[in-house]
This record gives C-alpha cells, structure tokens and sequence, in this order.
C-alpha cells in the first residue's frame, strides 16, 4: 500500500476525531457571528493540521518513546529520501495560503513566516519521542516545510482580492471578535494535536481493521 493512501486514511482519521470539537468550538463562539466562509475554513486548516501531523509521524500518548535522531546538514540525503522531502514541500502549502486568509494578523510575510517556522520546528522536535526509529528530527524537512508555505502565501498574494477570498477572515470592528482572532488560530491548532495525541489511534485502528476485512473477505 503506498505512503499517501496510508497518509490519507490516518489524516481522514484525525479529522474524523477533531469534528466534534469543531462543532463544540463553534457552538461556544456563536455570539462572536463569524463569517459562515470563515467557519468553513477552519474545517479547512484544521484538516491540513491534521495532515501535518500524521505525515511527520507526531507521536500519541501509546506511541511514545525517547528515540533521538538528528540531522544539521542541509539536503543531507536528499537524493535517497526525495519523496519524503517533496512532500514535506507540498503538505505546507495549503497552510501558508490559509493563515493569511483567514486572520489578518498573519497577513504580513514575517508574521506567517515566523508561526510557521515554529511550527515546523516544534513537529521537528517532537519526533524525539516517536516510536517509528525512523523519524527523524531534519533541518532540511523544516527548509522545505518553510519553502513549500511561502509558495501558499504568494498565492495568496495572487488570489486576495478575488471575490470569494471575501469574508474568509473574521476581522472586525467588534471588539470581542478582534480578540477572538487572535486566540482562534492556537485554539484551532492545539485542539487537533491533542486529539492525535489521545484519540486518533483507536479511531485509525478501527479504519485500518475496515480496510483490511474488506480487503481479505473476513472480519478482523
């Protein structure tokens, strides 16, 4: 079975866990009125998260185990792992458009440059304590997570002013809503790593018994 269908079940089992805590949040914020665009895009970013962090191997509760493995050297192997890399490139890219859509704040390149740039290294750093011994703490995986974001911002500079971008943010004149932009994207952020980090394993285990008992024709 290939690495990206393995991604896409274990992504779609993240998401699957994350939505009733997106219904949950979006009960509790809806005095604040946000923009149904706005709504719909955090189901957005939260699925990229989700797909970030089942792609860099990020370590659940029944998974953990201190396994420290680093690389410092630059595109260091480059050749011998170029999937994996070119898919760290293209897995940012939908977040370096989303922050900048959906929260002004992050509209100036330093400010998405630098939320990502922590972002990336905190995955990084996190995979100390994976299970998988091949997970590996890599500066060149935060060169092409950074690369392939700011590719999603300069789409996002290209597509700003078209009229569907409208209403994707939830900036106001509202002084509660203003201060729930700023809390929004760390809510949203944390929410699905703590599902990862309890919940999604039994939910991907019972995906993966689905598939397989379809697949071989017996119950699992």
């Amino acid at each position: 079975m290939s690495d990206s269908t393995v991604l896409c079940v274990n992504t779609f089992a993240a998401f699957i866990g994350v939505i009733p805590f997106m219904i949950i949040l979006q009960i509790m914020f809806r005095k604040h009125k946000l923009p149904k665009r706005h709504q719909f895009g955090l189901y957005l970013y939260v699925l990229v998260i989700c797909s970030i962090l089942m792609s860099s191997d990020t370590p659940s509760l029944y998974q953990l185990n201190f396994f420290p493995s680093f690389n410092f050297i630059p595109f260091k192997g480059f050749a011998d792992s170029s999937s994996h890399y070119i898919q760290s490139f293209i897995i940012y890219i939908p977040l370096g458009l989303l922050l900048p859509t959906l929260w002004k704040q992050f509209q100036p390149l330093w400010k998405t440059f630098s939320y990502i740039l922590l972002f990336s290294i905190l995955i990084e750093i996190s995979q100390i304590f994976c299970l998988a011994s091949t997970a590996v703490t890599d500066v060149t995986d935060v060169i092409m997570n950074m690369t392939g974001a700011m590719v999603g911002y300069c789409i996002f500079l290209l597509i700003k002013n078209l009229r569907f971008m409208k209403r994707m943010h939830s900036q106001t004149n509202n002084r509660s809503r203003k201060k729930l932009a700023r809390q929004e994207i760390y809510i949203y952020f944390f929410t699905p790593w703590l599902v990862t980090f309890l919940i999604t394993p039994f939910i991907s285990n019972a995906i993966w018994d689905v598939i397989w008992a379809s697949a071989v024709g017996i119950p699992m």
